[in-house]
């Protein structure tokens, strides 16, 4: 195979009609330039220019190879220029995994402003109770509350502090004592979660008493692991531990009310996650950027 960067000296001396001029170009010495040029006429054992002491002409060898190559490496040059596409208009897809609640309060409400702005990236979220790895599962990135985060990888604060609450409807306590302590909670109707088929007990509740965190292990009438706890403690089934962000609203309105609220604990905020700080493209930084608190 022939140099190719001879071959694009080539076309510059033929167009410039100098070897001083194209060794501007192409930010070279006119004495290397020449010398690249009788290697390749050596090589080719043509003679491609004509060379005085002011001027440089082609020979006829020398056009038919300028007017055979020249086209070829302006077709070279635009598929190259094209690219820039890419980098004017970012575009990619890049690959989430994190928690429901996560997705629904703090990513979601940030992509949906961020996504009009960029119509070439690509966002896929898998909304995941459980703990993935995100490298051998193919995900980008990962989401996960501060504490359970690996050391080694570079965490990305998304979120405040996650606050949880532990809630039931007006018309469930009707005519009922509310818990007035933890233990109180095995005399009521509950409503918990269970993360996925490879956990075989239910998520216990975390409260804090004391200054200590306190696990209760619920023994729940109805047990789900998506969004349906919200609407099964509205409609009335029972007592169930969700995020503060999640039933905000239904708590300002009166439609829930928080009970044990002195034992109430508070997480560290949500954080993206991801192995390495290098070789990531500018869609995988104007995502984490959109993202970031």
């Amino acid at each position: 195979m022939y140099n190719l960067n001879e071959l694009n000296y080539f076309i510059t001396v033929a167009q410039a009609t100098s070897f001083v001029k194209a060794g501007k170009l192409l930010g070279i010495s006119s004495s290397a330039l020449s010398h690249s040029m009788r290697k390749l006429e050596n090589r080719l054992n043509l003679r491609l220019f004509n060379r005085n002491t002011r001027n440089v002409s082609l020979t006829e060898a020398g056009e038919q190879l300028y007017r055979q190559i020249s086209p070829l490496f302006d077709s070279i040059n635009q598929e190259v220029n094209a690219l820039s596409h890419f980098i004017n208009t970012p575009s990619g897809t890049i690959r989430i995994n994190a928690p429901s609640i996560a997705v629904e309060h703090v990513i979601y409400p940030k992509l949906r402003d961020f996504l009009p702005r960029y119509p070439l990236i690509r966002v896929e979220i898998q909304a995941d109770n459980s703990w993935a790895d995100i490298v051998k599962q193919g995900f980008d990135m990962g989401c996960r509350l501060g504490d359970d985060i690996a050391k080694e990888t570079i965490a990305v604060k998304i979120s405040s502090p996650l606050s949880m609450v532990l809630v039931a409807s007006p018309e469930y306590l009707a005519g009922k004592v509310p818990p007035k302590q933890i233990k109180d909670l095995d005399k009521h109707r509950l409503i918990g979660m269970r993360i996925s088929a490879q956990h075989g007990t239910e998520l216990p509740w975390e409260f804090m008493e004391h200054g200590k965190m306190v696990k209760y292990c619920p023994h729940s009438n109805f047990v789900i692991n998506n969004h349906l706890r919200k609407q099964a403690v509205l409609d009335g089934l029972g007592i169930t531990w969700l995020a503060r962000m999640d039933v905000e609203q239904e708590l300002v309105s009166g439609e829930l009310v928080e009970l044990l609220a002195e034992f109430a604990i508070t997480y560290d905020s949500f954080y993206l996650y991801y192995p390495s700080r290098k070789g990531h493209s500018n869609v995988f930084k104007l995502v984490i950027d959109a993202l970031k608190c």
